[in-house]
């Protein structure tokens, strides 16, 4: 079975105003965690390495190519 990360996904980790907030996989589901340090499961991506890669605002297709990306690298 493959994880899939979705573009709500990616954009749920952008609007999140949590601390330290990630994408995580606990379970063979994607989640969104308050406090990537704290994480019980593989962390995928933080909301800190999305702003550094694409600042504060991500458009939809930003989104959809760093979802398929993160999907692809779980495989």
């Amino acid at each position: 079975m493959t994880t899939t990360i979705t573009a709500d996904d990616i954009r749920a980790l952008a609007q999140s105003g949590e601390a330290d907030p990630a994408l995580a996989v606990a379970q063979d589901e994607v989640v969104l965690v308050a406090e990537a340090a704290a994480a019980d499961g593989h962390i995928v991506y933080t909301k800190a390495e999305l702003v550094r890669d694409y600042g504060e605002e991500i458009t939809d297709v930003q989104a959809e190519v760093l979802a398929a990306g993160l999907t692809s690298q779980l495989a």
